[in-house]
C-alpha cells in the first residue's frame, strides 16, 4: 500500500457499513486527558508506520507499548535504529545512524531510502537528535513526523545557537511535529505555524499495569519521618545538589526527614550529592522506582530543564505529589507544584505543603496511559498521511 493510494473511509460511508458481515472500519476506544471515552477509527487498510531512533535503547524505552497498541489497531509497525533493541521485536539496524554525529552518517541517505522502500512505509515517526536530523535530510519520499521529546536547548543561551540554527533549517523538511511541553510548543508555533502539530500533554504514556494509582499518603507529621524521593541522572542538568540542600534545610528546621536518591551519573560520588548527617541522604543507584514512590510522601524534581520528566509522570500516576522548579518541562507536569528556579527555601515550603495534602489535585491516572498516547499518535499519523485532520492541524490531547 502506498501513501498516495491509501484513503480513509469517508464519515458518511462509515455509517452505511454493517458489522454483521464485517466492516471496512475498525472502531476502538481510548481515554483522553479528561477521561472522556473517544472513538479511534481506523480504515480497512491502516498505514505502515516506520519508527526511527538513533539507538535501540530508545525504542525499548519509549515505543514498545505504543507499537503494540498500534498493532492492535491494525497498523504494521517497522522499527529501525542504529543499534539492536532488547525488547522491541526485530528492528532493522541501520549502521549509518548513530547516537552522536559520525563519519558513518554519510551513508545514511541511501540506507534510509532503502529502508523506506524495502519496508513499504507510508510514514516515518522519528525521535532523538541524530536520527531525526538524518531522516529529514535524506528526502525519503514519505512524510516524516518529528516526535520531539525536548528541543536541545533552554532559553536563549549563545552556546545553544548551533542547535537552534540546525532545527530551523530542518523545519522545511518536517511534515508534522509531536511535542510534549509548552516551551517547545511555543517555539514551533512561532517558527513553523503551518506545520501540523500535536502536543501530548501526558508525554509518551505509561504502563498503567505497573504504575497503578495508590491511595493518597499524607504525611503524619510528628509521628513519622517525611520521606522524599529524587530520581534522575546525577548530572549538572538534573541538579542533585539542590535536593541535598533541600533535605539539609528541612533537617535544620527540626523536621525528621529522609531522602532517597535513585540514579547514576558523573556526580553520583561527588560531595554535593552527599550529606554528613547520618541517614539523611541515601543514594541507591539505578533501581525500580515503584517501591520508592509507594512509600514516599513527595517526589522532588530539581532539574534545570526537562522535556517532560517521565519519573514525574510515574509518581503522579501512582498518586504521589510532585514538587519542582518552575522550569521548562517540569512546569508542564499535570498537577505539579512549582516554585521559582533555584529557590530552595521556597522548594522546602512547597514540599511541606504537598506532604500535608495541600498541593494541587492530581489528574486521572488514565490520562497518563500509553494507550491514550498511542491512540493519539496513531490518529495523528493517519491524518498526516491522508491530509485530513479531524481535530484541526494543531491540537493538544
Amino acid at each position: 500500500m502506498s501513501a498516495a493510494t491509501w484513503r480513509p473511509v469517508p464519515p458518511d460511508a462509515r455509517k452505511k457499513h454493517s458489522t454483521k458481515g464485517g466492516s471496512d472500519v475498525n472502531t476502538h476506544r481510548a481515554l483522553d486527558p479528561g477521561s472522556r471515552r473517544v472513538e479511534v477509527e481506523t480504515p480497512a487498510e491502516p498505514p505502515v508506520i516506520g519508527v526511527l531512533t538513533s539507538v535501540g535503547e530508545t525504542l525499548d524505552a519509549f515505543f514498545v507499548e505504543i507499537a503494540d497498541r498500534w498493532r492492535e489497531l491494525g497498523a504494521v509497525v517497522k522499527p529501525a535504529a542504529g543499534t539492536l533493541a532488547e525488547e522491541f521485536t526485530s528492528p532493522t539496524v541501520l549502521s549509518s545512524v548513530t547516537r552522536k554525529p559520525s563519519p558513518r552518517n554519510w551513508r545514511a541517505v541511501r540506507e534510509l531510502r532503502d529502508w523506506v522502500r524495502d519496508e513499504h512505509l507510508d510514514v516515518v515517526m522519528t525521535n532523538t537528535a541524530t536520527a531525526s536530523t538524518l531522516v529529514r535530510v535524506a528526502g525519503i519520499g514519505v512524510p516524516v513526523i518529528y516526535f520531539c521529546h525536548g528541543l536541545h536547548w533552554n532559553g536563549q543561551r549563545l552556546v545553544d545557537l548551533p542547535f537552534r540554527v540546525i532545527e530551523l533549517s530542518l523545519l522545511s523538511r518536517t511534515d508534522a511535529i509531536v511535542c510534549i511541553n509548552s516551551a517547545d510548543e511555543d517555539w514551533f508555533a512561532r517558527h513553523a505555524p503551518r506545520i501540523p502539530r500535536l502536543r501530548l500533554l501526558g508525554g509518551v504514556g505509561l504502563d498503567m499495569d505497573r504504575f497503578v494509582r495508590r491511595p493518597a499518603l499524607t504525611w503524619e507529621e510528628g509521628t513519622e519521618p517525611l520521606r522524599l524521593v529524587w530520581c534522575g541522572e546525577f548530572s549538572p542538568r538534573k541538579n542533585p545538589a539542590a535536593v541535598v540542600e533541600l533535605a539539609t534545610i528541612l533537617h535544620r528546621r527540626g523536621i525528621d526527614v529522609t531522602l532517597d536518591m535513585l540514579g547514576e551519573g558523573p556526580l553520583f560520588d561527588s560531595e554535593e550529592a552527599r550529606s554528613p548527617v547520618p541517614g539523611l541522604v541515601n543514594r541507591h543507584g539505578k533501581q525500580d522506582v515503584v517501591p520508592y514512590f509507594e512509600q514516599a510522601h513527595v517526589l522532588v524534581q530539581t532539574s534545570r530543564w526537562e522535556g517532560l520528566p517521565r519519573v514525574g509522570l510515574e509518581a503522579i500516576a501512582i498518586g504521589r505529589p510532585v514538587v519542582g522548579f518552575d522550569v521548562k518541562g517540569v512546569r508542564d507536569l499535570p498537577g505539579v507544584l512549582v516554585v521559582p528556579s533555584d529557590d530552595i527555601e521556597a522548594l522546602a515550603g512547597a514540599v511541606l505543603s504537598a506532604a500535608r495534602g495541600e498541593g494541587p489535585v492530581l489528574p486521572d491516572a488514565a490520562a497518563l496511559s500509553h494507550v491514550h498516547a498511542a491512540d493519539s499518535l496513531f490518529e495523528f499519523a493517519v491524518s498526516v498521511v491522508t491530509g485530513s485532520f479531524r481535530q484541526g492541524r494543531t491540537y493538544a490531547v
